[in-house]
């Protein structure tokens, strides 16, 4: 059976490819049900072993700066020495991108036989999960990194442990539609990535 596919046609998948709506700076958080309902669809996620190798810890508000300022000592600790202003500015300024941050933690359990690499695997799915679900309840969602996650400030303000890895976080809130990320790209960027075990689809 071959399966036409018609732009337009299947919003699910016209979820996936669209271009991802960015959280305006002065937007709004998503509220308590919208939040639930988001990280509810992050546990549907891939889970060999029903471990949920995953945790996640929402920084909004008053919690803001607490995160800029981890985020800057951590730049301090990992430069050593004097770090110009305007790295230092830019640093401090990533929680204000968006009202809301979903720090993405991958929380291994370390006694199961699953192997650790699987359950970060599940715990990066569930992050993308959130920026579908977000973007699915007309959120604009984008997901953020900084050198600085493995730094003790920040790794403390997020009660990591040893065994714990922060994989970045998810900037969440209302947004301009002008705002827009790129949509997938065309199917030649396939080209050289793509190959077959056995014939390949007519």
């Amino acid at each position: 059976m071959s399966i036409e596919v018609v732009p337009g046609a299947n919003a699910g998948f016209d979820l996936l490819v669209a271009p991802r709506r960015v959280p305006s700076r002065d937007g709004t958080a998503p509220g308590h049900g919208a939040l639930v309902e988001i990280l509810r669809a992050a546990t549907a996620v891939p889970d060999h072993g029903h471990l949920r190798p995953w945790r996640f810890v929402v920084v909004s508000g008053s919690g803001r700066p607490s995160f800029s300022d981890a985020l800057v000592a951590g730049l301090r600790e990992q430069e050593g020495g004097e770090v110009p202003a305007s790295v230092v500015s830019k640093m401090a300024g990533k929680p204000d991108a968006a009202p809301m941050q979903v720090m993405v933690v991958a929380s291994p359990v370390v006694a199961s036989k699953i192997p650790r690499w699987e359950q970060t695997v599940s715990a990066s799915c569930a992050g993308y999960a959130i920026v579908l679900a977000a973007t699915a309840l007309g959120f604009g969602a984008a997901w953020k990194s900084a050198r600085v996650l493995a730094t003790a400030p920040v790794r403390a303000l997020f009660a990591a442990s040893p065994e714990e890895q922060l994989l970045g976080w998810i900037n969440l809130g209302t947004c301009e539609q002008a705002a827009m990320r790129r949509a997938s790209g065309p199917a030649d960027l396939l080209d050289g990535r793509v190959t077959f075990v056995g014939p390949r689809p007519a």
